[in-house]
């Protein structure tokens, strides 16, 4: 951990935010120009009347002064989304002086940034030590420089020589020396479902990679290195992973161990009548992981899906005609895999082939599954038969027009109806 470069404190007046900010709260540093000389720069900002503030000022000799404790958030960016979670830091220059800033005025700023980056656990890059230039309009996110659009710290700003001299501060060179170990991982482990890994590291690591079998699969940029692994995402047996803890200028460690990946397979089971007709109620059942959704498909078409246990189905077999009808569900689980079932059903719903009436006999032909058929004459229910074939002796009815109409009955309630006319 770099050193903090001296300085002097002079707390400002009022004008910065209350905070409690620990040091990883700070995300970003934001660079900013004075456009005046530094004393009066000072004044300014430590003014209550100001309505701007700084965390700290470099003067171009090099001298720091802090104005707003770093826990605390200073009025600097012109977003306040940014204020939260960043430092500013003034430096007394002009933006448009070709003069520039001082070598002393840039490794002071250097190593103050440095310093808080590190305390951070803040990458040193450009993504986060940044412009007030480079900061969003909060009200126009196409426009930057914050709510009054400021250039600085401008175009005579060195960022090149800049950034070299915070990673210098940052990261001295010297030899580094790095480790890294799996405490909760040994070598032939059996692993299953979501397991979650841990690094243990020494020295100044940058970031904890998990490679699987030679494919980075995870990462995390920050300490404590950690985060949960997924071993559904890999095929049932032994695995070979290695922890790769990375340091600057190349450096790295390695743990290496096999594992053994033993799942439940994800698995999907209905069960369904050969023969159906009417209204098929299906019950889905997962087991192997944790379901997201199902889907129902007939032929090749889907139908319907659920979300939620119990996972229960209705498909009205009437919707399409009577024969071999193939079922699928296909369950997705909320790790990705998918897991699907087949179901041939025969769809026999009753059908009205065809009705005759001959020397007074009603005469009915039926389709599919019929359990009984009704005669209905003009509305009126005049008899029935349960069993083919299905026939009714016509009484006695009067001159005229009359209505015949047969009613069969399958499994499931399943019901049609046909009706033909008869003059006597």
């Amino acid at each position: 951990m770099p050193k903090r470069p001296p300085l002097v404190w002079l707390r400002g007046e009022g004008n910065y935010t209350k905070a409690h900010r620990p040091p990883t709260g700070i995300r970003v540093i934001v660079i900013h120009a004075t456009e005046g000389p530094f004393w009066p720069s000072v004044r300014w900002l430590r003014n209550e009347h100001a309505h701007a503030s700084s965390h700290f000022i470099v003067s171009r000799r090099g001298r720091i002064i802090q104005l707003v404790h770093t826990s605390d958030i200073a009025w600097h960016a012109g977003n306040m989304a940014v204020n939260r979670v960043s430092l500013g830091i003034e430096h007394v220059g002009q933006v448009d002086d070709p003069a520039g800033f001082t070598d002393r005025e840039y490794k002071a700023s250097a190593r103050l940034v440095a310093y808080y980056a590190r305390a951070a656990l803040m990458p040193v890059d450009r993504t986060h030590i940044i412009g007030h230039s480079e900061v969003p309009d909060p009200f126009d996110p196409t426009q930057f420089g914050g709510a009054d659009h400021h250039t600085d710290p401008g175009a005579y700003w060195n960022w090149d020589k800049y950034m070299r001299l915070v990673r210098k501060f940052a990261y001295p060179p010297r030899p580094v020396h790095i480790t890294v170990r799996a405490p909760n991982l040994r070598n032939g482990q059996l692993v299953k479902g979501t397991f979650r890994w841990r690094a243990r590291t020494t020295g100044p690591v940058r970031k904890v990679e998990v490679v699987i079998d030679g494919k980075v699969r995870l990462r995390d940029l920050r300490a404590p290195f950690g985060g949960l692994w997924e071993t559904h995402r890999l095929e049932n047996g032994r695995h070979t992973v290695e922890l790769r803890a990375h340091g600057p200028r190349g450096h790295r460690a390695v743990v290496r161990f096999r594992v053994v990946v033993r799942n439940a397979p994800l698995v999907v089971r209905a069960s369904a009548p050969k023969e159906v007709a009417g209204l098929l109620r299906l019950r889905a059942r997962i087991s192997g992981g944790k379901p997201r959704r199902i889907l129902l498909y007939v032929d090749g078409k889907r139908v319907d899906h659920d979300t939620s246990q119990p996972f229960v189905f209705s498909w009205n077999s009437a919707r399409v005609p009577n024969g071999r009808h193939v079922l699928e569900l296909r369950a997705t689980s909320r790790d990705g895999r998918i897991a699907t079932t087949r179901l041939t059903v025969t769809v026999v719903n009753p059908a009205i082939a065809s009705q005759a009436v001959t020397n007074g006999v009603w005469n009915v032909q039926t389709r599919g599954r019929v359990e009984r058929v009704e005669f209905v004459v003009d509305g009126q229910l005049v008899g029935s038969a349960a069993a083919a074939p299905f026939a009714w002796q016509l009484g006695e009815l009067p001159p005229g027009e009359h209505a015949l109409t047969a009613r069969a009955f399958g499994p499931n309630g399943s019901v049609v109806e046909a009706t033909i006319p008869l003059t006597v």
